[in-house]
């Protein structure tokens, strides 16, 4: 694991660098108090056979050993405590905000190319392993070896022979069986950890779309591919505990030949009167509980390993790929809404859809973009927002080359209304709201009636507080449409982008809220990309795109009546 994986993994630990402490050293002073237990009790055992022996040491003894219980049972559930009630509650929020803000930093291809489920899934599954972590260091990995070289001190005082086998042996077991995990179990872990991270990823995508997938009946299609997946991770997972199996049915063969030849040695000694009854029971105990800590031992630090793999997997996808390394650039101001695109060239793969492309937005202006599907528009916008860059050229925003700063910076002063309005499953009101999240409650009110919006929501049972449903499925295309609208309206930014916006309103809600744009909008400059001609009609200019070049470029009423029998850009614009 490289050392930026370490760094991640320490810094998930940052707002409870104390509790951390406190966690694992109160458990570690546990089970000391435990090695002092079990030296009590041992000379509780020993006492009454000792001369000049008397009640009352009894009592004594027995009193300490209380107050060895009482303080060993407070400092364990100050440890349980520590971990399992104040660790999560400071912990998991701070990493799940850590793991979504940095989100913010990923390229537009990174939520291309992944499925949804399989990022969320990372997020949630970094926040629940290094819970789970948490709990194997402390109620497993220190306790027991705290308890093993705690019996191990106990057969130190026993007989030296004795200690020294029982050391080798464990300690033999212990990295024998490590080192096997490392190289024959844990691949098989991570590629099982592969296979389930693909599985979530594509059970989430299904769910997502099951009405399609139950349209076009191919739910039983999805039902195998999901079966196929998991029987691979099942495949892996099984594989990986056959080899620790294995090794196991070894490791305790070994140990009860050791243990009968201990054994045949202690009665030896226990009949030579060279060891006590309170030794020999204590040898008995301490070779059976090692045999216990040391099976638990290894099997707590291999599920460190497998919850370290998964950490890893995790951070793999939402730290090494796709990351935008712009942070350090300065950010952008703009003072005017200039836009320019000098000299471009870009290609998605193999053609490029533009070859030393020009254009030029002025501040303030108003500009219609119509074209075939294929033709750049999109992509236009997707270069403007960074979402890809080109192999040549610059763009330019108030004459700055957007390459040079913070692509955050960039979002602040843009604002994209896309075809289909994305909305979270939340209320309209917030749904509005994320376009201004500081935004007063007569803001949001004031925008939703600029995108003809309020008097909808005015007539529904819970107002601004209903609930849309997932990607806003409980309201119809042009609902969700004005809802997009009402965002910019409150943003209200020096750039603003539309990408047929409108196309789903009826023609008499398109119109209205046209005219509001143009009246609350005298200031931005405007890019909208549009199905319907009648929709550009207000425009300072229009231009036609075909294969990433401008073939026609001109105000609205010389490009309308040339193109408005153009079947072919009506379609599929």
């Amino acid at each position: 694991m490289n050392s930026n994986f370490k760094k991640f993994v320490i810094s998930l630990y940052k707002p409870v660098k104390g509790l951390t402490i406190i966690m694992i050293g109160s458990m570690i002073v546990s089970q000391i108090l435990d090695l002092m237990k079990q030296y009590i009790i041992k000379g509780i055992i020993d006492l009454p056979s000792m001369n000049n022996f008397n009640i009352g040491e009894l009592y004594k003894v027995i009193f300490i050993l209380l107050g060895v219980i009482i303080l060993e049972l407070i400092f364990y559930y100050i440890s349980n405590i520590t971990r399992t009630i104040h660790m999560v509650k400071k912990q998991t929020p701070y990493i799940s905000e850590k793991l979504f803000s940095n989100l913010n930093r990923k390229t537009y291809s990174f939520f291309t190319d992944n499925y949804t489920g399989k990022i969320s899934s990372a997020i949630n599954e970094i926040t629940n392993e290094v819970t789970n972590l948490n709990t194997q260091i402390t109620s497993k990995f220190i306790s027991l070896l705290t308890s093993m070289i705690s019996s191990l001190i106990v057969l130190y005082t026993i007989n030296i022979n004795i200690f020294i086998t029982a050391t080798i042996l464990f300690t033999g077991i212990i990295i024998s069986r490590l080192v096997y995990f490392s190289k024959k179990y844990l691949p098989y872990v991570q590629k099982a950890e592969e296979y389930n991270r693909e599985y979530n990823g594509i059970l989430n995508d299904a769910v997502l779309n099951f009405t399609s997938l139950r349209l076009y009946n191919s739910v039983e299609k999805f039902s195998k591919s999901l079966k196929s997946k998991k029987e691979e991770a099942n495949f892996h997972k099984n594989k990986a505990s056959s080899k620790e199996f294995a090794f196991g049915a070894i490791a305790n063969v070994i140990y009860i030949i050791v243990l009968v030849i201990l054994m045949i040695y202690s009665v030896y000694l226990f009949k030579n009167n060279m060891m006590t009854l309170g030794s020999f029971i204590f040898f008995i105990n301490a070779m059976i509980s090692l045999k216990s800590q040391t099976t638990s031992f290894t099997w707590s630090y291999i599920h460190i390993g497998e919850i370290m793999v998964k950490i890893k997997n995790s951070y793999d996808l939402l730290y090494s790929r796709n990351t935008i390394e712009d942070d350090n650039k300065q950010n952008i101001t703009i003072k005017t809404g200039k836009i320019e695109f000098k000299d471009i060239s870009f290609k998605y793969n193999k053609n490029y859809i533009f070859e030393d492309f020009n254009l030029t937005v002025n501040d303030r202006q108003k500009i219609g973009i119509i074209g075939i599907s294929g033709s750049g528009k999109t992509t236009l916008v997707n270069l403007l927002f960074k979402f890809y860059f080109p192999q040549k050229g610059n763009i330019l925003i108030d004459d700055k080359d957007i390459s040079n700063y913070n692509t955050n910076s960039i979002y602040n002063n843009l604002t994209y209304v896309p075809q289909e309005t994305i909305l979270l499953h939340s209320s309209i009101y917030e749904n509005i709201k994320i376009a201004k999240p500081d935004a007063t409650n007569k803001e949001i009110i004031n925008a939703a009636k600029k995108a003809e919006l309020h008097d909808f929501i005015e007539s529904l049972e819970d107002k601004y507080d209903t609930i849309v449903g997932e990607r806003g499925i409980k309201l119809s295309g042009g609902q969700r449409q004005r809802i997009a609208l009402a965002r910019i309206f409150l943003r209200d930014s020096k750039i603003v982008i539309f990408d047929e916006a409108t196309s789903s309103l009826d023609n008499n809600t398109e119109f209205k809220i046209q005219k509001n744009i143009h009246k609350y909008f005298k200031d931005q400059t405007i890019i909208c990309i549009a199905h319907r001609l009648s929709t550009l009609k207000d425009m300072d200019n229009i231009l036609v795109i075909e294969k990433g070049k401008i073939i026609d470029y001109g105000v609205p009423k010389y490009i309308i009546p040339k193109y408005d029998n153009k079947e072919f850009i009506l379609e599929n614009v």
